[in-house]
C-alpha cells in the first residue's frame, strides 16, 4: 500500500496524517487476519509538491510494485485516473477527487464541504447568545468554500431560523484569501456581533481564529471560534481562547481520545458502506478507507465514488494559552451531545433528521 500526499498546508494536512495512520493499521491487520498463512502487507509514501510531480510518484510505486496506490487531494483527480487506467492491475484510492471516468480499479472517497458545514452550523446557532453568527469563506466560487458556507446556513437555520448568518467571503481582488485577510474578516464579523466564528478557509482560517481569540483579555462580543481540516488545538495554541472544536474529515478509524465522556461521538460504524465479500471480517474495520481497501483485497471492485464521514473533534477544555482568560466557556447540553452524535451518523449516510 503506497500513499502520495496532498502539499503540506492547512488544506491537507489533516488528511494526508489520517490516511497514512489508516493505511498504517490496514497494514498490521492485513498481516494478521488476511494472510494467516504467511506474507505482509507494507506501506510507503511520498509527498507531491508540484503538478508535474504527481504522475512521476505514482509510477514510481507502481514500479515498486506497490498493488494499491492512495492519492490526496483534488489537484491529484486527473494523474491517478490516468494512472489508472494506464495500469489496469494496480488498484487506486483518491481521496477528496470526483473521478470523470469509471475504471474497475479505481475508487473516489469524498467528504463533503456541505455536510461539515451542516454540522458547525447547528454547533453555532447552538452557541450563541447574540443571535448572530458568522462564516468567513476563502472564496465564492471554489466548490469547497461554497459548500461549507452553504452548509453553514443551512445548519443554523437546522436549528434556529431567527439567527442571523454574516457570510464574509473573499473577492478574489486584492490579494490572496490569507491569514492577514482572515483577521479583517474576523473584524468584520465581530464589528457585526458575531459571538461564533466559523473560519474554514485553508489561506485564512488562522487568521480568524488568532484574530476571534485576541490577547485574553479583550475577547470581543464573547466570541466562540471554530476550526476546519485540523485540528486547531493542537496547531493554532493561542486559538485555545475562543476554540469551541473543528470540523473535520475523517479517513481514518475513530480514535479513543473523542469518545471521552462529555464530547461527541466522531464517527460510528459504518458497516454498510459497501457490498462486501462474505470474507470481509466487519469486526476489524474502522473506517470506509479500510472497506474499500478490503474489497479490492479479496477481488471485488468497489470502484465509483464513495462518501466518507465528517465529524467534531473534541470540545475545548477552555485553556487560555499562557496568558489571559477565555472569552467565554460554552459546555454543551447532554442533549446536544447526542443531537450532534446522530447528526453525524445521519449527515454521513445522506439524511438529515428534521428540525
Amino acid at each position: 500500500m503506497c500513499l502520495v500526499t496532498a502539499p503540506a498546508g492547512r488544506r491537507y494536512e489533516w488528511l494526508n496524517h489520517e490516511t497514512w495512520m489508516s493505511l498504517e493499521r490496514q497494514r498490521r491487520e492485513i498481516q494478521s487476519s488476511l494472510m494467516p498463512d504467511g506474507g505482509g502487507a507494507t506501506t510507503a509514501s511520498a509527498a507531491s509538491r508540484e503538478a508535474g510531480t504527481h504522475v512521476a510518484l505514482i509510477d514510481g510505486f507502481v514500479d515498486a510494485r506497490c498493488d494499491l496506490i492512495v492519492t490526496i487531494g483534488a489537484e491529484m483527480g486527473e494523474a491517478t485516473t490516468a494512472s489508472a487506467r494506464r495500469h489496469p492491475d494496480v488498484d487506486f484510492i483518491g481521496i477528496d477527487q470526483h473521478h470523470d471516468e469509471e475504471l474497475p480499479n479505481l475508487a473516489g472517497l469524498v467528504f463533503p464541504e456541505d455536510r461539515a458545514g451542516f454540522l458547525v452550523g447547528v454547533l453555532a446557532a447552538s452557541a450563541t447568545v447574540t443571535e448572530t453568527v458568522a462564516v468567513v469563506l476563502d472564496s465564492g466560487t471554489e466548490p469547497s468554500s461554497v459548500a461549507y458556507g452553504t452548509g453553514f446556513v443551512r445548519g443554523v437555520a437546522h436549528v434556529d431560523p431567527d439567527v442571523e448568518v454574516l457570510s464574509i467571503v473573499h473577492t478574489g481582488g486584492g490579494g490572496e484569501p490569507d491569514a492577514s485577510w482572515g483577521a479583517t474578516a474576523a473584524r468584520e464579523a465581530l464589528d457585526g456581533g458575531a459571538d461564533v466564528v466559523f473560519g474554514p478557509g485553508s489561506g485564512s482560517g488562522r487568521g480568524v481564529l488568532v484574530e476571534v481569540a485576541g490577547t485574553g483579555y479583550d475577547g470581543r462580543n464573547g466570541a466562540l471560534c471554530i476550526g476546519a481540516e485540523v485540528d486547531d488545538f493542537l496547531q493554532v495554541i493561542t486559538a485555545r481562547r475562543c476554540l469551541l472544536t473543528s470540523v473535520l474529515k475523517l479517513p481514518n478509524e475513530f480514535h479513543d481520545m473523542y469518545w471521552v465522556p462529555g464530547r461527541p461521538a466522531m464517527i460510528k460504524q459504518f458497516e454498510d458502506a459497501l457490498d462486501l465479500p462474505a470474507e470481509y471480517e466487519s469486526g476489524r474495520s474502522y473506517s470506509t478507507l479500510a472497506l474499500i481497501n478490503r474489497e479490492f483485497l479479496l477481488g471485488g471492485t468497489p470502484s465509483g465514488g464513495h462518501v466518507g464521514p465528517v465529524g467534531l473533534g473534541f470540545f475545548n477544555r477552555w485553556g487560555a494559552h499562557k496568558t489571559g482568560v477565555p472569552n467565554r466557556t460554552f459546555s454543551p447540553s447532554d442533549d446536544l451531545k447526542s443531537m450532534l452524535a446522530d447528526l453525524i451518523g445521519a449527515l454521513w449516510t445522506g439524511k438529515v433528521p428534521a428540525a
